[in-house]
C-alpha cells in the first residue's frame, strides 16, 4: 500500500510541477511580448524603440519632428521596407532617424545623434523620440 501511495504522490507532484512550470512560461512569454513594443533601448549611441504603427506613419512623424525642431534634412531615402533621414542639429552634429518595417503595423525606429555616445546626445535622442511619439 505504501508503494501505491508513493506512486500517486509522485505522479501528483510531477503533474503539479508541469502545470506550474507551464503557467510560469506562459506568464514570462506574455511579459516578454508586451515589453517588446514601446521599450526604449540606447546602445552604441543609438536609441531604438519598436512601435505598433505603420512604416508610413512613422516616416511622416519623423519628417514632421525634424521640421518642428528646425533640423534641416540633408538626405532622405525610403522604400517599402525602411526609410532613413539625415539632418543636422543646432550644434551641427549629424542626426539620423531610421524607420524599419517589421510588419504592416509594427515599425522599429532608430535615432542617432552625433558621432560618439554622450549624455547630451542620449538626451537629445530621447527628446526627438518623445516628439515623434506624440505624432504616432
Amino acid at each position: 500500500m505504501k508503494t501505491f501511495k508513493r506512486s500517486v504522490l509522485t505522479a501528483t507532484l510531477l503533474a503539479a510541477m508541469v502545470l506550474v512550470q507551464g503557467c510560469a512560461l506562459l506568464l514570462l512569454g506574455g511579459v516578454a511580448a508586451g515589453a517588446a513594443y514601446g521599450t526604449v533601448k540606447y546602445v552604441k549611441n543609438t536609441l531604438t524603440v519598436t512601435h505598433d504603427v505603420s512604416l508610413d506613419k512613422a516616416w511622416a512623424a519623423a519628417n514632421a519632428t525634424l521640421k518642428d525642431l528646425q533640423m534641416p534634412v540633408t538626405a532622405s531615402t525610403k522604400d517599402g521596407a525602411s526609410g532613413k533621414l539625415e539632418a543636422r542639429n543646432a550644434q551641427n552634429q549629424p542626426v539620423v532617424i531610421q524607420v524599419i518595417r517589421k510588419t504592416d503595423r509594427v515599425t522599429e525606429i532608430q535615432i542617432t545623434v552625433g558621432t560618439f555616445e554622450s549624455a547630451a546626445n542620449k538626451i537629445e535622442s530621447q527628446q526627438i523620440h518623445d516628439k515623434m511619439k506624440a505624432r504616432l
